[in-house]
């Protein structure tokens, strides 16, 4: 089955529903794409939001914190996009500052993983979650990580292999299970998460978890993919 899941998603969940009556400016966007496609096109390249996005995926933390912050003064309302990139982008540059003291912090290292995998820069990611495993020999939550980005890969065997060994370490890591099964059956991870927050047939409906809060790896796994965090929450290490 191919993998059409954004890595944005299966970290920090899907975003919540708009309680802005009026539509999203990425909507419009859209529907000005429908009727004359080449000129919106070029009149998205140059808004701010679009900028700042852009420079996001280049690496260019700076300009894209300086330009998401125009295009969110420029913005009459919360643009949930907006705010989740702000968030980690800060994170990156913040974490970064620290690990420039501190090299071999696993947990550090996991949290800028974590916000690179978010922001779907993944060979920055796996970086990340590889250097972490070396810091702590012990760290399941790293393997977990790396599994997940070998999952987005495509990569079966070294993904299984590396769930499989965080598991080892902590029987109890809710997410490794989870996507190796998701692994085994063959679905992208998260993909057996989807029906498990509809209403059971008595009428209960699963409980969200709290909101601002990064999945952890002990949360059940309708949590883990239901929750949206924005601020600092979204790239906090889980377990």
């Amino acid at each position: 089955m191919a993998n059409t899941t954004l890595r944005r998603t299966v970290i920090l969940g899907r975003p919540g529903e708009n309680s802005e009556p009026r539509e999203w400016p990425f909507v419009a966007h859209l529907r000005a794409l429908g009727r004359q496609p080449e000129p919106a096109r070029k009149a998205w390249e140059k808004t701010a939001k679009a900028r700042g996005l852009a420079a996001a995926r280049r690496g260019r933390l700076q300009d894209a914190i300086r330009l998401l912050e125009q295009a969110r003064s420029d913005t009459a309302w919360r643009d949930d996009e907006v705010e989740a990139n702000l968030a980690e982008l800060r994170a990156i540059r913040r974490i970064e500052k620290k690990l420039e003291l501190r090299p071999n912090d696993a947990p550090a290292l996991i949290m800028l993983g974590k916000a690179y995998f978010a922001q779907e820069r993944g060979d920055l990611a796996l970086d990340c979650f590889k250097r972490a495993a070396k810091a702590s020999a012990g760290y399941a939550e790293a393997h977990a990580m790396i599994g997940l980005e070998l999952h987005f890969r495509g990569d079966a065997a070294g993904a299984e292999a590396a769930y499989r060994e965080a598991l080892r370490l902590q029987p109890s890591h809710q997410l490794a299970a989870l996507y190796l099964k998701d692994l085994l059956r063959g679905d992208p991870p998260g993909g057996s998460v989807a029906g498990m927050d509809e209403p059971e047939e008595t009428g209960q409906a699963g409980e969200a978890g709290p909101a601002g809060e990064i999945s952890q790896a002990g949360a059940s796994p309708a949590q883990i993919v239901d929750r949206r965090p924005t601020g600092d929450a979204a790239v906090a290490a889980a377990g």
